[in-house]
């Protein structure tokens, strides 16, 4: 007899003439202990003396596994497979080592032989392969990658400020309010629309600096989905390009109006260097085409993650409220209190009066029912007319004085307080004097909100209020619609497709030449754009507050159904199915 002692220190005295039953007991107490190195020396004894049983090597490379013996884990699964070809959990565990080694098309192919052979966890195996899709991208920046199986199409997404988790403030801190950090939140919307098809894809950062990405990519086909604005475009060489990017206006910027010698600053220039455009709006691409030669086509950013399974029956009910005002405990609202002749003086006392908004209700709800109206824009972004939507909910708070206006402001502006920053980039204008906006009616914060929080913001609102002068898209609406809200906006523009009198209460608006501030800001001349008024707002928001909870309802489905149908996964299935088909078909191999 001869002695066997485990690292574990724990000694045994193991007989060769051991029976398979005594050494199956043994092992299956190892793994019970989690002693692995013992249940690798027992389960390979019992292979010896059982060869011809493919349970006994699994159990060895199940054990091989758990000991870190990757490779020979492999090879004991490889010889049990030779036993048991047709095994479908065999393949499941060959899936999962292959994953642990980075392997990670091997464990894609077990994955998808498990499904084939029928193995009843599918649910487990399908989330298995949707994360090695996720993963499986990385190889682009291995050496190996070209020399490994090919693909047919790989996707690489692009936005200036690259990609971020919406759960993560940190992250988010650090890109909103930047110049066209909108367009992140644009190809969020196009990762989950890849992710729900399946399709591989990889977000990476300055594709610019990628030399030619066919050398690092094993793909025959490699598309670039790029999220820039005319002047900051990038490309990926070696890729298909195709920039989605959104245009609000009824022209690009002519020749004559570039005052910039920078490389960049000629929009039409720029986007035709692209293969294709994407363009979120039938406006949009009305609006460029005459000046590009490219291919453009109508497809918005998909909208599918957040939506609520059906629409409103009516106004925000007091359980729903209370959800909403928990899950934004966090979040800290100041007054309006805008007084320009003494405005440091005013900010003070703004600041002070700080609360969170359950005490807001608290202390200036109404007895009865508050109508709380939600709007969210950058305050540097000069489209969103927010003069006008302010001086229009203050005649209206004073015939309805129970209702509350939240104000989401993005700003980049870490040290002037809220107040101050709305009066100069949104309210002040050189040839008017502002009167005092002050009020206990609107509420106004700077915080970055998690995605959960902004959803529970649209959940607390009886309606979403936009007066922008022009959009190219507009998602904060669109997914407010989404969350059953009825929105309180003007229309134009990308609106156009949905915002009307079924799906939301319209603000009217004219159209007039461009402001000088616009002029100024944009570049643009001689365009003209719509505008609306404090009065048409307040017209807008009585006509809100008195819809009877029917039509309230009818608008909310409607908004609903808008948002599922063209903002949902089969309307970018099938332009995406029409561009690979285009990329892979023989006469363009050829």
């Amino acid at each position: 007899m001869r002695r066997i002692v485990s690292r574990s220190g724990v000694g045994q005295l193991i007989s060769a003439g051991q029976s398979p039953a005594t050494l199956r007991q043994l092992a299956d107490q190892a793994r019970t202990r989690r002693d692995w190195n013992q249940a690798v020396f027992y389960r390979r004894l019992l292979c010896e003396k059982e060869d011809h049983r493919g349970g006994n090597w699994i159990q060895y490379g199940h054990a091989l596994k758990e000991a870190g013996f990757h490779a020979r884990a492999e090879q004991a699964y490889l010889h049990a497979r030779e036993l048991l070809p047709d095994n479908a959990d065999l393949c499941l565990q060959l899936g999962h080592l292959a994953k642990i080694r980075g392997r990670f098309q091997d464990a894609r192919m077990w994955f998808e032989r498990a499904l084939e052979l029928k193995h009843d966890r599918v649910d487990e195996i399908a989330f298995e392969l949707s994360l090695v899709k996720k993963v499986d991208t990385g190889v682009v920046y291995r050496e190996s990658a070209v020399r490994s199986d090919p693909v047919p199409f790989r996707v690489f997404l692009s936005a200036p400020g690259g990609g971020f988790t919406e759960s993560n403030r940190a992250a988010m801190t650090a890109g909103l309010g930047h110049g066209d950090y909108s367009y992140a939140f644009a190809m969020r919307g196009f990762v989950d629309a890849l992710e729900a098809l399946g399709v591989d894809h990889l977000v990476i950062k300055h594709p610019e600096y990628i030399s030619d990405i066919r050398e690092r990519s094993n793909a025959a086909v490699n598309i670039h989905l790029s999220f820039y604005p005319p002047e900051r475009m990038r490309l990926l060489k070696g890729a298909y390009n195709v920039n989605c990017f959104a245009w609000e206006f009824d022209r690009l910027r002519l020749v004559g109006e570039v005052l910039s010698a920078h490389a960049f600053a000629d929009q039409a220039t720029m986007l035709d260097l692209a293969d294709e455009l994407w363009m979120p709006s039938a406006h949009g691409v009305a609006s460029v085409a005459p000046a590009l030669t490219k291919p453009i086509k109508v497809v918005p950013a998909p909208v599918l993650k957040d939506l609520v399974d059906a629409p409103r029956q009516g106004r925000v009910k007091p359980r729903d409220l209370e959800k909403g005002l928990r899950a934004l405990s966090d979040v800290a609202w100041q007054p309006l209190a805008v007084l320009p002749r003494i405005q440091p003086q005013v900010n003070e006392g703004s600041q002070a009066r700080q609360m969170r908004l359950q005490s807001v209700l608290d202390t200036y709800g109404s007895e009865d029912r508050t109508p709380i109206f939600v709007t969210i824009f950058n305050a540097h972004d000069y489209r969103k007319q927010i003069k006008p939507m302010l001086e229009g909910f203050l005649k209206f708070s004073r015939s309805h004085p129970g209702a509350i206006l939240l104000c989401k402001m993005t700003t980049v502006d870490k040290h002037a307080t809220v107040n101050e920053i709305l009066l100069r980039e949104q309210l002040i204008e050189a040839d008017t004097l502002l009167p005092p906006m002050i009020s206990e009616r609107v509420w106004i914060t700077r915080q970055v909100l998690t995605r959960p929080e902004m959803n529970a913001l649209f959940d607390v609102a009886d309606h979403y209020v936009c007066t922008s002068h022009a959009e190219g898209q507009n998602l904060p609406l669109i997914e407010a619609m989404g969350r059953g809200v009825v929105p309180v906006s003007v229309a134009g523009t990308a609106m156009d497709e949905y915002i009307s009198e079924d799906t939301a209460v319209v603000v009217e608006t004219e159209r007039r030449p461009f402001s000088p501030r616009l002029t100024a800001r944009y570049g643009l001349y001689g365009l003209e754009t719509y505008f609306t008024s404090a009065d048409r707002v307040q017209r807008a928001l009585n006509r809100a507050v008195d819809l009877s909870d029917e039509d309230y309802a009818a608008r909310s489905a409607a908004a609903w159904a808008m948002v599922k149908s063209h903002y949902g996964l089969e309307r970018f299935k099938a332009a995406f199915d029409e561009l690979t088909a285009k990329l892979l078909s023989p006469a363009k191999e050829a």
